[in-house]
């Protein structure tokens, strides 16, 4: 039992400090069931409802949060940013190439610059876009490290459950035999 609980308290412990864990955990389904087992085996049987317990709380926080990175969307803001950058100074290139900059190219430059900003601001704008996404992305991983080794103590306690069960299931079946043969 040391074992599972040592497991289970671990990942739980990584949880609450990552500030994931729900006020409230709803009770499994199977608890109720396995509380009619305990006269077979109560130690055992009481780490199975226990880990048992806490099973969605961890797919959840795993479905959740490790899914829930914000980065490539920023990197695409990025893309974005260095393709508006091309397209712009492509189309001024082609403006000067006929050797004179009439109005409505002198209003369609301005509107750029009122929209999206001069070439030089914008760097400045993917400097601190990538800035903000290198260091997201660094807090990222570490919690998501966090989170999937919660992940894995908690899979160690359900591991050690299933053994658990199989000891009660030889026991509840070497019980129901023994009552059949008599």
């Amino acid at each position: 039992m040391a074992n599972t609980f040592h497991y289970l308290d671990k990942a739980l412990s990584q949880v609450r400090d990552l500030g994931l864990m729900p006020d409230k955990v709803d009770e499994a389904p199977v608890v109720s069931l396995l509380e009619k087992l305990t006269d077979i085996d109560e130690a055992k049987v009481i780490a199975i409802a226990r880990t048992l317990s806490q099973a969605s709380v961890f797919n959840d926080i795993v479905r959740e949060q490790v899914s829930e990175m914000r980065v490539g969307s920023r990197y695409e803001k990025i893309i974005e940013s260095f393709n508006s950058i091309r397209d712009d100074a492509k189309r001024m290139v082609g403006q000067v190439e006929d050797g004179k900059v009439d109005t409505f190219e002198r209003i369609s430059n301005i509107w750029m610059k009122a929209t999206r900003g001069d070439i030089s601001s914008r760097f400045d704008q993917i400097k601190q876009v990538y800035l903000e996404v290198a260091a997201d992305s660094r807090e990222q991983i570490e919690r998501e490290r966090v989170i999937l080794e919660a992940y894995q103590d908690f899979r160690g306690a359900i591991k050690q459950s299933e053994i658990y069960a199989l000891d009660v299931l030889k026991q509840t079946e070497a019980i129901w035999n023994e009552s059949r043969a008599h």
